[in-house]
């Protein structure tokens, strides 16, 4: 059965702060660098009537993914569509099993999960090493029931928000939801826009690789589509600068203005390096 993940109300109330003269800036993946979401909201300089948009993948690989979807739960502005790492998670976080994980677990402890882990028992364990198991039990339930609750792609007058993307091959209100979380090249080479209305503000597939023509220069830039809405915009716009690369390439988190359509960015505020990397999979 085809899973039509939408969420009206959300998509009326970003809506109406458009039409309002607000902003509404949509977010790349933050992929659990809570200091550097928090500074990029700061940039954005948000009023009451703004709203972001984070477009999934708000966890799994840096340090601090309960602070983010802490952030992002707690600020009544900020909406948020289900990424390919949020389903991984739903389906994979299970404390009890975490000697002896299953086949779901697995993939996702080996795609980044295992810095969520540990970031929901650090924040559960007091001073002296004692865990409080009950409490951070029922936090990642909660956490688990509001992800699988998420909207999969939003729609707009003049955009789709979708962390993935789209199948060219198949009727754009017709498509599973695996697709909007998980799809790429098909996508990234469609010939034609998915819909000549709405430009697709995604995603998921680091810019870095669907720039490669630029060499370096493309590096840690938003990513524009060659294909064209009737209106003369790029028919898709890909927003995942890659916060987590290493240092020897741009480590950017990145927001456009659906008002506007200005770029905002930040390089990446948090320290993470090898060490950090390796003592995230220690929980």
């Amino acid at each position: 059965m085809v899973s039509k993940m939408r969420r009206n109300d959300i998509e009326k109330d970003l809506q109406n702060a458009l039409d309002n003269g607000h902003n509404v800036w949509a977010i790349g993946d933050v992929h659990g660098f809570s200091m550097t979401l928090e500074a990029l909201l700061d940039q954005c300089e948000l009023s009451m009537d703004d709203r972001v948009v984070l477009l999934g993948d708000l966890i799994d690989r840096g340090p601090d993914s309960f602070d983010v979807v802490r952030i992002a739960r707690s600020d009544p502005r900020i909406q948020c569509v289900k990424g390919n790492h949020e389903d991984m998670m739903v389906n994979g976080f299970k404390l009890e099993s975490l000697q002896k994980p299953d086949s779901d677990m697995v993939t996702w402890l080996h795609n980044g999960g295992y810095a969520t882990v540990a970031s929901y028992i650090r924040d559960y364990t007091d001073d002296f090493g004692h865990e409080d198991s009950e409490r951070l039990l029922a936090q990642v339930e909660d956490d688990k029931e509001w992800m699988e609750r998420l909207p999969s792609h939003l729609i707009l007058d003049q955009w789709r928000l979708v962390h993935a993307g789209y199948d060219p091959r198949l009727d754009v209100e017709d498509q599973e939801e695996s697709v909007h979380l998980w799809i790429r090249r098909p996508f990234h080479s469609a010939t034609k826009p998915i819909d000549k209305h709405r430009t697709v503000l995604f995603g998921h597939t680091p810019t870095m690789s669907l720039n490669h023509s630029m060499g370096p220069e493309g590096w840690g830039k938003p990513w524009y589509s060659i294909t064209a809405t009737v209106d003369g915009r790029s028919a898709s716009i890909g927003l995942d600068t890659c916060v987590f690369h290493d240092e020897k390439k741009p480590a950017l988190l990145t927001a456009f203005n659906l008002q506007t359509l200005e770029v905002r960015q930040i390089q990446r505020v948090e320290p993470w390096d090898l060490e950090d990397r390796e003592r995230a999979k220690q929980y």
